[in-house]
């Protein structure tokens, strides 16, 4: 994400992994940069991943018995969930996770207070985290 961001660019990374323990606890054991294409213009900036791009994913997760349950992209400015990241998302398991990185991920993962998080509730519905739900990295 800090590559891309630093030509001016957002980049996505997809998430898999399974539940853990008593099923309670989900965790994230693989990361994937799939092939994107970024693109600026008049409304601002945008990221897609064609379908078969996508498959990829889901085909590299499934075979390591992974779910696709989490996507990060980055934002030029603030954290937040645009109303393209609402209609648009590229992880569409409900109860999934969708996490936004401010500044293009400059300071990485030491800014991981400053990311926003998101959990789809349904089609299209996202809502912010609230306080009982922890991310943390190992």
């Amino acid at each position: 994400m800090q590559q891309a961001g630093r030509h001016g660019y957002e980049a996505f990374v997809l998430w898999g992994g399974r539940f853990a323990g008593d099923g309670r606890r989900f965790e994230f054991i693989s990361a994937y940069f799939p092939e994107q294409t970024t693109s600026r213009g008049e409304e601002g900036l945008l990221v897609t991943v064609e379908g078969e791009a996508l498959f990829r994913v889901n085909r590299a997760f499934y075979r390591r018995g992974l779910t696709l349950a989490g996507q990060v992209h980055s934002h030029p400015t603030d954290a937040y969930h645009s109303d393209t990241d609402d209609a648009y998302p590229l992880m569409t398991l409900i109860g999934g996770l969708s996490g936004v990185v401010p500044d293009f991920g400059d300071g990485g993962r030491a800014r991981l207070h400053e990311w926003a998080w998101y959990r789809l509730v349904g089609r299209g519905e996202w809502a912010s985290l609230g306080e009982e739900t922890r991310i943390t990295f190992r």
